[in-house]
């Protein structure tokens, strides 16, 4: 779990605000940072009590006071140039009645201090309130200088310097965690959203999951999910870099056969599921293996992926990657893939929770590498035949009398799916010169 706690019946963004136990009373401050970056407008942080896009959950502060000036405790380092902005807007049944708009710069020298701005009061109206919308910045524009930040604390209404009224959370005490969940030792697609833009997506592309199988216990969720207007596919990975997906993540000491699992897959709509097994052996590809799943599986489902080797040295390390569909641009938002009990084995072997969706041990077939044309010998029945290339594109292939017709297909290594007549499969690797 990678923790972010976000600020309660307050609205802000997840990036350049944080709770903070470097506090003036109590545990916890509001601390907004600035952060420069050349040649970009850099981010800074800030906060508010309404959040325009959500109003029935955050619109203002309730406060009953009759005061005269609105205080609160800072500590801040500013950069040359730059300026934070303290605001309040004071309103009654709606009604504005008055406002205070502060603006500081500089720096405390490490220590808090204290400051009472007086309420600039709508002459046509009392003293009297219901509601407080506040906005806190660390930088009033838009373009940074340099690096910084502001702590804010303990907010109160005063009456010649006396605290009067009271709000939720004037201490910004009150937090909630909305952190990303990940398996340890994987990296998800939450996890890098997060970390390169510190941006949560709205819903987790991926989560542990509880289930009542006792052979499975916890599995991980990996699902589609909306960013602005398209929907996108979801991923994890083995690693604890974002490169890990596709460079070198993790070590293995010998020649394994099969990647062996299970899957729960509930596309919404045509998607297609990926797992992609892939080998080195020193700076040199080893094995590049995938599996595409389309069809429905509602019950846990064993899988292998056969590992196919380019050469005879023993790999010394790998990358494991499972997509919710195989391309970042899905098509159902309620696409949903789960994964357990995955194994690098030599030989597969089933727990029993349902049939094998996999390679059959005693096929083989030739040549390969092949000009055309593909030799399957097993006795198993196969009733359709169908090739992948390494970006997913699938080809029904013609299959008759146990020969696979390639000849059509350009130069390249293909995944070729073999389906009998239960949808169980088979997946070979060719290389079509």
């Amino acid at each position: 779990m990678r923790d972010h706690h976000k600020l309660s019946g307050w609205f802000s963004p997840t990036r350049n605000v944080s709770r903070s136990t470097d506090a003036k009373s109590g545990e916890y401050a509001l601390l907004l940072s600035n952060t420069y970056i050349e040649g970009t407008n850099g981010y800074r942080g800030y906060a508010r009590s309404i959040d325009y896009n959500n109003l029935d959950k955050i619109n203002g502060l309730a406060i009953e006071a009759d005061a005269l000036s609105i205080s609160f405790w800072s500590k801040y380092d500013l950069a040359d140039g730059d300026t934070a902005r303290f605001q309040a807007i004071l309103r009654e049944k709606g009604t504005y009645r008055g406002n205070i708009d502060f603006r500081f710069s500089g720096s405390s020298n490490g220590e808090y201090v204290k400051f009472t701005i007086p309420i600039s009061w709508n002459t046509n109206g009392a003293r009297q309130i219901d509601s407080v919308w506040f906005y806190v910045y660390s930088y009033v524009s838009t373009k940074v200088n340099g690096d910084g930040f502001v702590l804010f604390d303990d907010i109160q209404f005063e009456n010649i310097g006396n605290p009067v009224g009271s709000f939720y959370n004037q201490g910004f005490e009150e937090w909630y965690n909305t952190g990303v969940e990940y398996p340890e030792f994987w990296r998800s697609r939450d996890l890098l959203n997060y970390d390169s833009y510190a941006y949560l997506l709205p819903d987790s592309a991926s989560r542990k999951v509880i289930d009542t199988n006792p052979k499975i216990n916890t599995s991980l969720l990996i699902k589609n999910y909306k960013e602005g207007n398209a929907i996108r596919n979801g991923y994890c990975f083995i690693g604890t870099e974002n490169f890990h997906s596709y460079r070198k993540a993790f070590a293995v000491k010998d020649s394994f056969h099969y990647l062996q699992g299970y899957y729960k897959f509930l596309p919404d709509g045509p998607d297609t599921a990926r797992f992609m097994y892939r080998t080195w052996s020193g700076a040199r590809t080893s094995s590049y293996d995938e599996l595409l799943i389309s069809e429905p599986a509602e019950e846990w489902t064993f899988f292998t992926i056969p590992v196919n080797y380019y050469r005879d040295e023993v790999p010394d390390s790998a990358a494991l990657v499972f997509w919710s569909h195989k391309a970042n641009n899905a098509n159902g938002l309620n696409t949903r893939l789960y994964l357990d009990n995955l194994e690098l084995v030599m030989e597969p072997s089933s727990i029993g929770l349902s049939t094998q969706h996999a390679a059959k041990s005693n096929l083989t077939y030739f040549p390969n590498p092949t000009t055309g044309l593909v030799e399957i010998r097993t006795n198993e029945i196969y009733t359709t035949c169908i090739a992948s290339n390494s970006i997913g594109q699938m080809l029904t292939l013609p299959f008759h009398n146990g020969i696979i017709d390639m000849s059509n297909l350009p130069t390249g290594i293909y995944n070729v799916t073999l389906l009998n007549k239960d949808k169980n499969t088979t997946i070979i690797k060719v290389l079509k010169q």
